[in-house]
């Protein structure tokens, strides 16, 4: 488990960062603090500062496998459940991650397992300016959620050209490796469709209802995360269809490919069949086989093959067989 701290005054200035250490310089009553916990066992810091309200378990239940995003509101805090891209390689494959986050008007505290692009992506923008925008921690709340559909639009819109892209490899490629990318593809923007409807049913909820105690991002803000989410929502289904469009289309390439092969076999295969058939007969070497003795029967057996084959070939060209 990895702890980072970024305690604000009351008027929101950056006063320090670091560890866990800095828990003893905070004053519930005259300062904000942001904690960020990567990892699992956060039990013990909960335990050793009763002060957030916070039952870890929330955060076990949270990373329960396809756990949709979720809402709820407790006396003390209000606990959000997000989903975020997860920091790997090969990002187009929408990898998702949980973040939890717990906020009140003097606290956030963010739970996740790995890594978080989001996470780190504003404390170096607040560190950069040394100050919140807002003195409600629930501007910072709205920043990791802008920060998270910034990533998935950037990823979005990377996916779109990646599909041009292999819409024109289809006809070029012949292994196996591009179908299984497009399968990945369809899987993942499924499941990221579900989550990004997820999102928009809490934004929803958050916009319908004013009476939050502790999440308080104005109209402005939740819109603009509603709008977004509704977006990102519409582009994952338009991007599926295209995905399963290039599925088909790959098959079907693939199909046709089969069968040229296939109509060339049988061309061949038909061409020597009787080639084969002059080779049997003449092969079984019976005493009364006039042409055996015959002078030129080599070379005309050969003629008449030669004739065959050339015969093949031509009507095979007329019937537009290759």
């Amino acid at each position: 488990m990895t702890i980072q701290i970024l305690l604000f005054n009351a008027q929101g200035q950056l006063l320090s960062q670091g560890d866990e250490t800095l828990m003893s310089q905070y004053d519930p009553k005259l300062q904000l603090i942001w904690v960020d916990i990567s990892g699992q066992h956060s039990q013990a810091f909960f335990k050793q500062y009763p002060l957030f309200g916070i039952d870890h378990l929330d955060f076990e239940e949270a990373q329960r496998e396809r756990h949709p995003p979720q809402f709820e509101e407790y006396d003390s805090h209000s606990y959000l459940l997000t989903h975020e891209l997860m920091a790997r390689d090969e990002y187009l494959l929408l990898e998702r991650s949980q973040l939890l986050l717990h906020v009140n008007d003097r606290f956030l505290v963010t739970q996740h397992l790995k890594p978080s692009i989001s996470v780190n992506k504003v404390i170096q923008r607040i560190s950069a300016q040394g100050c919140l925008e807002s003195t409600e921690m629930s501007r910072v709340s709205f920043e990791l959620m802008r920060q998270i559909v910034i990533d998935y639009l950037a990823v979005m819109l990377a996916l779109e050209e990646r599909l041009g892209e292999i819409e024109d490899e289809i006809f070029d490629v012949s292994t196996d490796d591009l179908l299984a990318e497009l399968i990945a593809y369809s899987s993942k923007l499924q499941k990221a469709k579900r989550s990004f409807s997820y999102h928009e049913e809490i934004l929803q909820q958050l916009l319908g209802d004013d009476t939050h105690l502790h999440i308080k991002m104005d109209y402005e803000q939740l819109s603009y995360l509603y709008n977004q989410f509704e977006r990102l929502s519409s582009r994952a289904s338009l991007y599926q269809g295209l995905v399963d469009s290039l599925i088909n289309g790959y098959i079907s390439v693939s199909a046709h490919k089969t069968n040229r092969v296939m109509m060339t076999l049988t061309m061949v295969t038909a061409i020597f069949l009787p080639l084969t058939l002059v080779a049997g007969i003449y092969g079984m070497n019976f005493d009364n086989m006039p042409e055996l003795k015959w002078h030129f029967g080599y070379f005309s057996v050969l003629i008449l093959m030669a004739v065959i084959v050339v015969s093949g070939l031509w009507i095979a060209r007329i019937k537009r067989w290759y």
